[in-house]
C-alpha cells in the first residue's frame, strides 16, 4: 500500500534539513556561470540529485513513480532552492508544464517512456507553438501532420524555441486538419530532436545567449505513438499546457527575483531607494499570493481559466519593474559595465525586456481578460458559495438599514466578526467592509477594529469609540456617532481617549467628507489608554485590512459601473465595450481588483494564524495604488461624464483616496516596507505554499 505523501506543511523543513546537509557540497551547484553550457550541466546535476533523493518526485502521482502529492508540494522545492540561494530552474520550468499535459493525455506507453526520465532531467525538453506566420494566433499555424502508414509526416518551421539547443525532446503542435478548421484542426506530438529530417538552428538572443532557436521539420517521421491525446485535442493540450504555466511558472518568476531585490538591498544601502524597494516587495507579494491562488486550482485537478492570466500580466509587469528599478539603483553603472556582476544583471535585465512578449503577449493576455473574465454588463466575481452568500446577507443588512450601525447590530457582528478567527469570521469581515465600500455607507466598524483593545480598557464597547486622525494641526474623525462615547487619539505618545460629549463634528476638507469629519478636541481633557504594544499591534494590522477591503469593494463597484456604462454607451454606431482600448482599461482594472482581493484575503488569513503586521502594511500600500488606479481607468471610461459633480464615479473614488490616507497610505508603507528591507536584508514571503493554522 503506498505510503500518503507528507502535507507541504510537513515537506519543508524535511527537504531544509536535506539542503542544510548539503551546505558545502552545493557550494558549485549554486553558482550561476556566465556560459549558459555550464549552467546546463549544473542544473542537470542537480536536478538528478533531487530526483535521485526523491524531492523531485513529490507532486507527481505515484501510479506514474511520483511520490504524491501536487503542484503545491512542487512550489515548496522551488520556493526553498531560492531562499538557499540556488540559481532559477530555467531550464526546468517545463516540469511544472508538460509532465500535467503527459499524465492527462498521454497514451500509457508514451508517458511510460518520457515520465520519470523528465522528473529526473536526463530529458530535457522545448515546446513548439510559435511559428514565423503564427505568433500569438495560435490557431494559424502551418507545421503539417500528414497521416503516413504506422504514423506523421512532419513538414514546418518553429521559432522562438526555448532551450532547443540543449533540448532532447520537442513538445508541438501541428495542423492535421485544413486551414479553415483553426484550432479544431490541431494535433499535439512529442519527437525525438535527433529524428532525421529534424534541425535545430540557434538564435543569439540580444542578451548574448542562444536560449532560444528555430527546428526545422523537413519531412521527419514520427509514429503515432509519438501524437500526445486524440487527433484534433491538440488545442485542448496546448490550453492546458499554458494555463499550468501561467499558475506555477508565476510562482517560480518571483520565487527568483524575491532573493534578487534582497541583494539590492544589502548592495545599495541608500534609503534614497527605500520607495522602489518597498514598492517592489508590493509587487513581489501581490504575485505571490495570486499565484497560490492559482496553484490551488490546479492542485484540485481544475483549469484555472482565464484568471490565470491575470497571474500571467502581474508577473509580466512586476518582473518588469524589477529590473528597471534595478537599472535605476545601479545607474549608471549597469549600463556602463563596471557594477558588480555585471555579465548577470546585462543578461537579465535584456531578457526582462521580452517578458511582455513571450508565452502570450500582455496585450493578448488583456483581450483574454476583456472577453472571459470580465462579461457583458458585469465584472468577475471570484468567492466561493459560502462567502458569496455572506457578502449578500451583509448586502442586504446595509441596504434594509437605517444606518451602518444597525447593519452591524442587525448581523450581530461585533459579537463574531470584529476579531476574525475562524473562515466563517473572515468571511463575514471582509464581506462588511467590501459592501461598506461598495455602497460609500459609513458605520463605527473600522474605528472598532482598530480600537478593539482600548475599548477593554475604557470599559466601553468598541462600537462606542471613535478614530481621531491628526490632520495639519487639527483632527479628523472617523465612525463618530450620536452613540459615540470616546474618540480615540492615535499619537506617537500611544492612544488618548477624550470624552465624546459636547462634541459636535462637522463636514471636513477630506476628500470624503462622509467618512471623516473635522472635530475640536481639547487635548487637556484627554487621558491616556494604556495598550499592550502586541495587542495595539495587532488591531492596527487589522484595521489596515479592514481598510484595504472597503477599497477593494469601492473598486469592484467602480468597474462594475464602468463595464455597465461602456456596455450602453454608443459610437460609430457600436457599444463602446467593443472597442479594444476600452476593453484593456477593464482589464487592467481587473488585475488590480483581483491581486487586491487575494492579498487582503491572505492577509486576514496570516491575521487570523498570529501573523505580523508586515502583511497588512502590504496590502494597506497596495490598496492605496490599485484603488486609485482603478478609479482613473474607470474615469477613462465614463470620459467627461464622469467628471461631474452628480455622478457616483466621483464619489467612489474620493472614498478610495480617504481610505487610503488613513492608518498609513500608499506612500508611507511602500516606503517603511523599503527601509525595513534596507535595514534587514531580508523580504518577507509572507505566505508559504500551504495555508496556514491558527495558534494553538
Amino acid at each position: 500500500m503506498p505510503q500518503p505523501p507528507p502535507t507541504p506543511q510537513e515537506l519543508a523543513p524535511a527537504f531544509q534539513g536535506w539542503l542544510d546537509e548539503r551546505l558545502d557540497g552545493h557550494a558549485a551547484l549554486k553558482a550561476e556561470p556566465a556560459h549558459f553550457d555550464d549552467k546546463v550541466r549544473n542544473l542537470q546535476a542537480l536536478q538528478r540529485e533531487l530526483f535521485d533523493a526523491g524531492w523531485a518526485r513529490y507532486g507527481w502521482a505515484q501510479e506514474h513513480g511520483g511520490l504524491g502529492g501536487s503542484v503545491l508540494h512542487r512550489a515548496v522545492v522551488a520556493d526553498l532552492l531560492q531562499l538557499n540561494g540556488y540559481p532559477p530552474r530555467h531550464l526546468f520550468e517545463h516540469l511544472d508544464i508538460l509532465p500535467p499535459a503527459l499524465q492527462k493525455f498521454a497514451k500509457p506507453e508514451l508517458l511510460k517512456e518520457l515520465f520519470l526520465p523528465t522528473l529526473r532531467g536526463d530529458l530535457i525538453w522545448c515546446q513548439g507553438f510559435s511559428e514565423p506566420t503564427a505568433g500569438s494566433d495560435l490557431a494559424a499555424l502551418r507545421t503539417r501532420a500528414e497521416r503516413v502508414e504506422g504514423g506523421y509526416r512532419i513538414e514546418g518551421h518553429k521559432i522562438w524555441t526555448s532551450w532547443a539547443k540543449w533540448s532532447t525532446h520537442c513538445f508541438f503542435l501541428a495542423r492535421t486538419g485544413t486551414p479553415e478548421d483553426r484550432h479544431r484542426g490541431l494535433s499535439a506530438f512529442v519527437i525525438r530532436l535527433d529524428t532525421p529530417g529534424v534541425t535545430v538552428g540557434a538564435i543569439r538572443q540580444a542578451n548574448g545567449h542562444d536560449e532560444l532557436a528555430e527546428v526545422f521539420f523537413d519531412g521527419a517521421l514520427l509514429p503515432e505513438g509519438q501524437r500526445v491525446g486524440e487527433e484534433g485535442q491538440g488545442w485542448a493540450v496546448a490550453m492546458h499546457i499554458l494555463a499550468g504555466e501561467r499558475g506555477s511558472y508565476t510562482w517560480l518568476r518571483q520565487c527568483e527575483i524575491l532573493p534578487r531585490l534582497e541583494w539590492l538591498a544589502r548592495r545599495t544601502k541608500d534609503p534614497a531607494h527605500a520607495d522602489l524597494l518597498g514598492e517592489n516587495l508590493v509587487r513581489m507579494i501581490a504575485l505571490r499570493c495570486r499565484a497560490r491562488a492559482v496553484m490551488e486550482i490546479l492542485a484540485q485537478g481544475e483549469e484555472p481559466g482565464p484568471e490565470s492570466s491575470v497571474t500571467k500580466v502581474l508577473a509580466i509587469d512586476g518582473e518588469q519593474f524589477f529590473y528597471d528599478s534595478a537599472r535605476e539603483i545601479l545607474s549608471p553603472s549597469l549600463d556602463l559595465g563596471s557594477c558588480e556582476d555585471v555579465d548577470f544583471w546585462h543578461e537579465h535585465y535584456l531578457y526582462s525586456r521580452a517578458s511582455s512578449v513571450y508565452g502570450g503577449s500582455r496585450q493578448i493576455q488583456l483581450n483574454v481578460i476583456a472577453k472571459l473574465l470580465i462579461t457583458r454588463g458585469s465584472a468577475a466575481q471570484t468567492r466561493d458559495d459560502e462567502s458569496q452568500a455572506v457578502a449578500q446577507s451583509v448586502g442586504e443588512a446595509i441596504e434594509q438599514s437605517e444606518d451602518g450601525r444597525a447593519a452591524l447590530e442587525g448581523l450581530d457582528w461585533w459579537s463574531f466578526a470584529a476579531a476574525p478567527e475562524d473562515a466563517f469570521a473572515r468571511a463575514a469581515f471582509s464581506a462588511w467592509f467590501e459592501g461598506q465600500g461598495r455602497t460609500l455607507s459609513v458605520s463605527p466598524a473600522l474605528a472598532g477594529v482598530r480600537l478593539a483593545h482600548a475599548a477593554q480598557e475604557l470599559g466601553v464597547p468598541a462600537s462606542q469609540l471613535a478614530l481621531g486622525i491628526e490632520a495639519g494641526g487639527g483632527w479628523l474623525c472617523c465612525g463618530f456617532d450620536a452613540h459615540t462615547r470616546f474618540v480615540v487619539m492615535e499619537s506617537g505618545e500611544g492612544l488618548r481617549a477624550h470624552p465624546a460629549e459636547d462634541l459636535s463634528p462637522r463636514p471636513s476638507r477630506a476628500f470624503d467628507a462622509k467618512l471623516l469629519q473635522q472635530v475640536e478636541l481639547d487635548l487637556q481633557k484627554a487621558r491616556e489608554v494604556p495598550c499592550d504594544p502586541e495587542a495595539d499591534a495587532r488591531a492596527l494590522a487589522l484595521a489596515r485590512l479592514a481598510a484595504g477591503f472597503e477599497i477593494l469593494g469601492a473598486s469592484r463597484r467602480l468597474l462594475e459601473e464602468a463595464v455597465r456604462h461602456t456596455n450602453e454607451r454608443e459610437q460609430f454606431g457600436q457599444a463602446i465595450a467593443n472597442f479594444q482600448a476600452i476593453q484593456h482599461l477593464l482589464s487592467e482594472a481587473q488585475i488590480d481588483i483581483s491581486s487586491l482581493e487575494e492579498l487582503c484575503a491572505a492577509g486576514l488569513e496570516e491575521w487570523g494564524a498570529g501573523g505580523t503586521g508586515e502583511f497588512a502594511m502590504l496590502a494597506k500600500s497596495h490598496a492605496g495604488r490599485a484603488g486609485r488606479d482603478v478609479a482613473q481607468r474607470a474615469l477613462q471610461c465614463f470620459g467627461a461624464i464622469g467628471f461631474t459633480e452628480e455622478h457616483m464615479q466621483h464619489l467612489y473614488s474620493r472614498r478610495i483616496h480617504s481610505l487610503d490616507a488613513v492608518l498609513g497610505s500608499y506612500y508611507q508603507l511602500r516606503r517603511r516596507l523599503g527601509e525595513a528591507l534596507l535595514q534587514g536584508g531580508q523580504a518577507p514571503r509572507c505566505i508559504q505554499a500551504w495555508r496556514p493554522s491558527p495558534p494553538a
